[in-house]
């Protein structure tokens, strides 16, 4: 998968907008939006930021498996639009949020050891 293509990813999870991303990153939205489409080259400062505004790290960005976890809009005519997260198979699969939810965990310890060592 392409890196352009995980941000655009993790940009969905997150509920986030192409606009509401290239503002907080001062950048045009057709600039912003040819980085999601591999246009364009992106710089490791650049990715940082796109990583921080998306509320994880690079190696989350580079490593994401868009084939496990996507994010999908369901539309309930009472309740408007809900986000919610879905495997990639028709069939409900508990093992893929498992694993998931394990890498988040991992992910969290890291984060709480770069904290430490920062203190």
């Amino acid at each position: 998968m392409s890196i352009g293509n995980n941000i655009k990813k993790l940009r969905e999870l997150r509920n986030f907008t192409q606009t509401h991303i290239s503002e907080r990153l001062n950048m045009s939205l057709s600039g912003y939006s040819k980085i999601e489409r591999d246009e364009t080259e992106i710089s490791v400062k650049k990715l940082e930021q796109i990583a921080a505004v998306l509320q994880t790290d690079i190696r989350s960005i580079l490593e994401l498996d868009t084939d496990k976890v996507f994010n999908i809009q369901l539309k309930q005519a009472d309740k408007g639009v809900q986000s919610g997260y879905v495997g990639s198979q028709k069939n409900f699969d508990s093992e893929i949020f498992e694993r998931y939810i394990h890498q988040l965990k991992e992910e969290n310890e890291f984060l709480r050891e770069l904290i430490k060592r920062k203190e």
